[in-house]
């Protein structure tokens, strides 16, 4: 009986240290934590980086030559031709030009003669410029950021609106690695 009023106690505190040691999982070595020296944020990625690659992924011309040239006219960064040399890639991914199609249908009429239609179709809509900044090495995305430009019937115009999504796409990447300075109070 003496055994029993000592081995209750003991039984319990015994599963209560093992329920408190299941909890204390150690921790994964392979994910990186940010208290770890060889672990470097994206942002801090993005800012250390010196050499960039801008490549076309596809669409318009339009608003690859914008930011490619507002990157190379900031200066902040040496293009480089190759991936092996690029701290950072650029992709820039932008709709395509305007699409019609023709379509021609043949029925038969009233009249029992057969009679043509055809039908013209433009695709006016505009799809988002997409700014993409990779990590040269990794390939790991760094930042991101993209803007609908407006639509319009006529080229110019929907050109014109092109030129100003990839412009205001720039200014986006140039105030997130340069902020600008705090207004005065």
């Amino acid at each position: 009986m003496k055994f029993t009023r000592l081995a209750l106690p003991l039984f319990i505190l015994l599963i209560a240290a093992i329920g408190l040691l299941a909890q204390d999982k150690p921790k994964d070595k392979a994910e990186p934590q940010p208290n770890n020296p060889s672990f470097v944020s994206p942002a801090a990625r993005l800012a250390a980086a010196k050499t960039a690659l801008i490549q076309n992924a596809g669409g318009s011309e339009v608003p690859y030559n914008v930011i490619s040239s507002g990157i190379e006219g900031w200066g902040r960064f040496r293009l480089v031709e190759s991936r092996s040399q690029a701290d950072v890639i650029i992709e820039v991914t932008s709709p395509e030009e305007e699409s019609s199609s023709v379509s021609t249908k043949t029925r038969v009429g009233p009249s029992g003669r057969t009679e043509d239609s055809t039908t013209t179709t433009r695709d006016l809509s505009n799809g988002a410029i997409k700014l993409v900044v990779l990590d040269g090495k990794t390939h790991i995305p760094l930042w991101s950021a993209s803007e609908r430009p407006k639509g319009g019937f006529r080229q110019r115009t929907r050109s014109d609106h092109l030129v100003e999504a990839a412009s205001r796409l720039v200014t986006k990447l140039r105030e997130r690695l340069d902020p600008p300075p705090p207004a005065p109070k």
